[in-house]
This record gives structure tokens, C-alpha cells and sequence, in this order.
């Protein structure tokens, strides 16, 4: 395991898909299921923020790996 989460994140996705677990809709949804895990985490509170927060740079991220956006993200690779 590396210092970057994202990139331990990554390792084990890459990994699977190259064993033959190629059912994208099946790890899209077990990494969604993840993200609800962290943000039942937090506080009650805290909870509707962390999602809107969320579906924000995840689109925000999407946009600029698909080159359709210059940036302005928190995005660190």
C-alpha cells in the first residue's frame, strides 16, 4: 500500500479487471457502496455535504479526464 489512496484505489480496480472481473456496472457500484461506507462516517450533519461535495468533483473530474474541461479541480493525478 502506497501513501495515496487513490492510487491503492486504482492498483486493486486495475488488478481485478486484469483477473477478468470486467463487470464494470458491478465494481462501479462496489466503489459506490465504499464512498456510502466513508460517509456514514461522518456526522448526521455532515452527511449531505460530504455528498454534494462528492457528486461535484466527481463530475468535476470526469470533465477533465475526458478532456471536455481546463481544470479547477481538486484532482491530484
Amino acid at each position: 500500500m502506497s501513501d495515496c489512496l487513490h492510487c491503492d484505489i486504482n492498483q486493486l480496480v486495475q488488478e481485478r479487471f486484469e483477473r477478468g472481473d470486467t463487470d464494470l456496472v458491478v465494481m462501479a457500484s462496489m466503489l459506490v457502496e465504499s464512498l456510502a461506507d466513508l460517509i456514514l462516517l461522518a456526522p448526521e450533519s455532515d452527511r449531505s455535504y460530504l455528498i454534494a461535495h462528492a457528486l461535484s468533483a466527481f463530475g468535476q473530474i470526469v470533465l477533465e479526464k475526458g478532456g471536455a474541461s481546463d481544470g479547477g479541480s481538486d484532482a491530484t493525478h
